[in-house]
């Protein structure tokens, strides 16, 4: 009998997930509690950073929603930009008259424009009234400097080969000014054998945080946060059972992992094993520490030493 590769991928998951619940038993005695562990504020700044990055991509997916609503109505942008602001969240439609036909040659580059803007409720998910610009007017300094962070962070994730349009980012303005910069690929829909994504299902890794300089106009570090990718299945499961994540960089989940499971709650409770610990992902995005990881990967075999000058055979 043959069997598919998406139900090997499946049974080979539920198996894992048996043996790390198996080894929480382990994880969770009194002598492994001795192990170093994250803090609770390492924790709630992942949770809180995962939180901005959810709302960011929901308020650009309900502003989409929108204009595709309004039809031809709607104004002509490049990106849409969010603003979490004190007095409510702003979610700005902006154009770069750059990309526009007909500028001279030579001529200064033309600032982004504001063509239309609406709001975000964090609470409700929901965003208000699309208010249209005519005509447009020019963005402001420090909105143009959103814009540039956000071009520079995606020129510089799409020159890496394993990513390919389309983006999602979110752009998050840090208390130094500088810039943090969340890309994910999502590999286009017509190429599911190339993505290897079954129905239902969702991917997680080719996501990359990039660090902007505050003028917009230089990337500062780009930082991988998935070396691999899964998949995770959005079907729905018995309640309570958990989904498992191997994430295979540094020893907390990614913000982007807490983030899709914010985005897509049927994937509650996921459990992610990093090198060393484990951890539970809850539908409100809480993050809890369980343990450590009980079965942590093996370490590489050290490299072998280099042959002694004037050795013999």
């Amino acid at each position: 009998m043959r069997v598919s590769p998406w139900k090997a991928r499946c049974a080979a998951g539920i198996v894992r997930t048996g043996l790390a619940l198996v080894g929480l038993v382990v994880a969770l005695s009194p002598a492994a509690a001795q192990v170093d562990r994250p803090t609770e504020e390492t924790l709630r700044s992942l949770q809180e950073r995962a939180r901005q990055i959810a709302l960011y991509l929901q308020a650009v997916e309900r502003t989409d929603e929108l204009l595709k609503v309004q039809g031809s109505g709607a104004p002509p942008s490049d990106r849409t930009l969010v603003l979490p602001e004190a007095g409510g969240w702003r979610v700005l439609c902006l154009k770069d008259m750059a990309k526009e036909t007909g500028v001279p040659g030579g001529a200064p580059r033309p600032a982004l424009v504001i063509v239309g803007e609406t709001t975000f409720s964090p609470d409700s998910g929901q965003v208000g009234t699309l208010g249209l610009i005519v005509p447009p007017r020019s963005a402001p300094a420090a909105i143009q400097a959103y814009g540039r962070a956000l071009e520079q962070a995606e020129t510089a994730t799409l020159g890496l080969p394993e990513t390919t349009r389309p983006l999602e980012d979110a752009v998050i303005r840090e208390k130094d000014s500088t810039f943090t910069v969340y890309v994910v690929s999502r590999k286009p829909e017509e190429a599911p054998a190339a993505a290897g994504v079954a129905p239902g299902s969702v991917v997680i890794g080719r996501d990359f945080m990039v660090r902007v300089a505050a003028s917009g106009r230089q990337v500062l570090t780009v930082e991988k946060l998935h070396d691999g990718e899964g998949v995770l299945s959005l079907l729905p499961r018995p309640p309570g059972a958990p989904i498992l994540h191997e994430h295979d960089k540094g020893d907390l989940p990614a913000p982007t992992d807490v983030a899709l499971v914010l985005r897509h709650p049927v994937l509650a409770p996921l459990l992610v094993l990093t090198g060393r610990f484990m951890f539970r992902v809850d539908r409100e995005g809480g993050v809890t520490w369980l343990g450590p990881n009980p079965n942590p990967p093996a370490r590489p075999a050290p490299a072998p030493s280099p042959p002694r000058p004037g050795g013999g055979r």
